[in-house]
This record gives structure tokens, sequence and C-alpha cells, in this order.
């Protein structure tokens, strides 16, 4: 593809209307995307829009500039992955509605290796935590890439675990993915996590765009597609995150469930898709028949005095901010900004409500 055309191809998807399926149909009609973007409004009825959605095409289109645009992914270091490209994720292409174009921050891994997608309540509990803690960090370790959504609870557990392990994960989010637009903000310092250990953040949707609640649904789809198989830890009978399962089953692909107490709303998810064909996963060789790598020994040392500082007073038990202003005597400003570095290298872990652990 012509580099000129890509900026077209980000112009078309910053009209909301046109999703996957109508910018499929304007890529098959025309011989680019620039073609497309200039068409008349009888060249875009023919090519299968609706002439409601052509109308308002044509009016809004004044209004976007396609350079301005693609000058501002740069700036962010977005890079643009459409359909017809190479290096379109292949098990993504599979599903009945593949996005047409992908905003990606980061690298996309080889798509050779085992891709697992793991989903789960923003409320998990203290055992779906460790539960996934436990699975993912030896899948991690051998190898195989971790999608999640970066939300709260399980995605957020996943998206760590995997960092620990110094493995690979990709973030499918249901914002922009501009720095900005992240949701939720407080995962950022975890989103640049995985951009410095060499994952990625991805999404279908344009910089700037704000986490609708309609996004998320749409975008579950490309957490199961890009994936060999989807785990479900915990969620409720009407929760999300069995959309994505749902998703993963249509596109065949394998879904794993871990069975929980039958007295905790959070296990009716898994327990219904068990019921309904889930592998359940009691331990980590159910998922790919994978074996456990052995851990490798810590090698972390501060860096500086006020790392060493803080690093000495933390531990796998919570530790509120103010104490650790109070047994350290540092400004609070420093020690924000170090606690932000510490998390951002992985050493520790914001646990919310001003708490944090020791990782490393």
């Amino acid at each position: 593809m012509m580099e000129q055309d890509r900026m077209f191809w980000i112009a078309l998807t910053a009209f909301r209307p046109f999703g996957p399926i109508r910018l499929g149909r304007l890529a098959r009609r025309f011989p680019s995307m620039e073609r497309a973007f200039t068409a008349s409004a009888l060249e875009l009825t023919e090519a299968g829009i609706e002439p409601h959605i052509v109308n308002r095409f044509l009016q809004e289109r004044i209004h976007i500039d396609p350079e301005a645009l693609a000058r501002a992914c740069e700036i962010q270091g977005v890079h643009i992955v459409t359909i017809k490209d190479e290096i379109y994720p292949p098990l993504l292409k599979e599903i009945f509605d593949p996005p047409a174009l992908l905003f990606v921050r980061g690298t996309l891994p080889d798509p050779s290796r085992k891709h697992l997608a793991v989903v789960g309540s923003r409320n998990a509990s203290p055992y779906g935590i460790r539960v996934t803690e436990h699975l993912i960090e030896p899948v991690a370790r051998s190898g195989v890439v971790i999608v999640s959504g970066l939300a709260y609870g399980i995605d957020a557990s996943a998206h760590d675990a995997t960092l620990r392990a110094h493995g690979t994960t990709l973030a499918v989010l249901g914002s922009g993915v501009d720095q900005e637009s992240i949701y939720p903000s407080r995962n950022r310092a975890l989103a640049s996590r995985i951009l410095a250990s060499g994952g990625a953040l991805i999404s279908e949707f344009p910089l700037g765009t704000p986490p609708l609640k309609q996004h998320f649904p749409i975008r579950n789809r490309i957490i199961a597609g890009l994936c060999h198989g989807t785990l479900v830890v915990e969620a409720t009978i009407k929760s999300g995150t069995l959309i994505t399962a749902r998703s993963a089953m249509d596109s065949n692909r394998d879904v794993y469930a871990v069975p929980g107490s039958i007295e905790s709303p959070l296990s009716e998810g898994p327990h219904d898709l068990i019921k309904h064909g889930a592998t359940p996963v009691t331990e980590v060789k159910d998922l790919f028949g994978i074996e456990p790598v052995p851990e490798a020994i810590p090698t972390y040392q501060p860096t500086t005095e006020h790392e060493s500082q803080i690093y000495t007073r933390l531990s796998t038990s919570p530790i509120h901010l103010d104490e650790l202003i109070r047994s350290t005597q540092l400004p609070t400003p420093t020690v924000m900004s170090t606690l932000t570095l510490m998390e951002i290298k992985g050493v520790i872990r914001n646990e919310g409500g001003q708490f944090y652990t020791r990782l490393a």
C-alpha cells in the first residue's frame, strides 16, 4: 500500500459511521482509499453506503483533514495497520467482522507465537487475582503472548503478571491509544510499562476517542480475535466478559474457564461456560498443554538513593503513601514521582487508595 493512501484510511475511520463493514465495502469498490474519500454521492451509494450515511459524510468530510490526522499519529508514535497490510494479525482477519484499521502504539509480536486472551471481572476477588497471577506468570514465561483490555481487576492482573514474568502483553482499548485517552486513567502507568517491555496498545478507535460504554463490547471481539484461546477467570452471568468468550467460540477458538465457589456470583460466568463446552482450568498445563518454566531470580537493584529508601520500606503487604512519606522523610512530590518510576519499571504495584506493594 502507498503511504499516501494510509492517511485516507485514517480520515475515513474518523467518520464514526464508517465501521469495519462499510470500510470494507469502500475498500472493495475503490482502487484507493483516497478515491473513496473524494467520491461523489452516487459513487458512495453504488459502493453500498446507505443514502443517509452518504449525506452525513459529505457534510462532515470538509472538516476532516487527512494530513493533520496522519501527523497526529506520527507525533504520538502510533502506527496504522490496515487489513490490507501484511503485518495485520492473521487470526484477527479470520473473524466475522475484523476491524478495517488498527491504531497501534508499540510492537505487534510474531503472529506465529501462541496468543492467549485473559478476561474477567473488574471487581475481582482476592481469589481471582491470585489465580490469574498463578496461571499467567508461567504461561507468559513460556513465550505465550497475553492479551487483555487494561481494565481494573483481572485484566490489569494479567498484564502485570506477564510483565513480572518478562513476557509480552497486548492491551486492546475501548478508547484511543493516545496517552490522554487511555482508560482507566489509573492504569496509564501500566500502559507505559507494557510499551516499555516491548508490548503494544491496540484500538480500532481514532486518537482522542473517549471510552464510551458502547465501545467495549465492540472491543471485546478484537481481544478474542487476536488469540488462539480465551481464558475467563471470574465473571457474573451478565458480565461483558462473556461477550469476549462467546466471540471466541463463534470463531472456533479455544475457551478456558477457571472454576470457583458455587456460592460466588463471580463464578457463575465461568461455570456456565464450562457447561457449554469450555475447558476447566485448574493448573497451568490445562492451557495449551504448557509445562511451567522455573521462575528467574529477581535482579532488581535500586538506581537512586530515593528508590532505595522507598524500596526497603515496601513489602508484599500494602503500605500507604502517607506512611512512606513519614518513614522516609522525603518531600511528597519526590516520593510520588519515585513511586511512579518504580511502577513503570515493574518493581511495585499501585493497589489503589494510595497503597503500594513490592513485586520484585
